[in-house]
């Protein structure tokens, strides 16, 4: 996907480029390390991400420690009001990494999903 495009999943929308999120009409402020997870999380939604590739991706050249991931998943789940014990969009799988719940969608796949009667020739 793009990274100037929009995505969305349930109530809110992710500009990648920027890493500004909206929930609704509202901006939901994050900081820049729990945006970039949360943008390479929605890039592979429905698949485990490993700590190391996130690690890798959000962090590279830089050695942290396990605190740095924790911290920004927990400001995810905040922004995103989200529960660890019943996630709608984070969920953490044991010893193995995270996966983003949410369909993510873009606007293009939403051109594509429609009938060819609606799309623009």
């Amino acid at each position: 996907m793009p990274v100037n495009q929009l995505v969305t999943f349930g109530l809110y929308r992710l500009a990648p480029h920027t890493g500004q999120l909206w929930r609704g009409k509202q901006e939901v402020r994050l900081t820049g390390k729990a945006s970039a997870v949360l943008r390479y999380l929605t890039e592979r939604a429905g698949q485990v991400v490993t700590k190391e590739e996130l690690f890798a991706a959000v962090w590279p050249d830089t050695v942290v420690s396990d605190a740095a991931l924790t911290s920004c998943v927990q400001e995810l789940r905040s922004a995103l009001r989200d529960n660890s014990k019943s996630p709608r969009y984070l969920k953490t799988v044991h010893r193995r990494g995270f996966r983003f719940l949410a369909e993510v969608q873009s606007p293009k796949s939403q051109v594509q999903s429609l009938p060819s009667a609606f799309r623009n020739p």
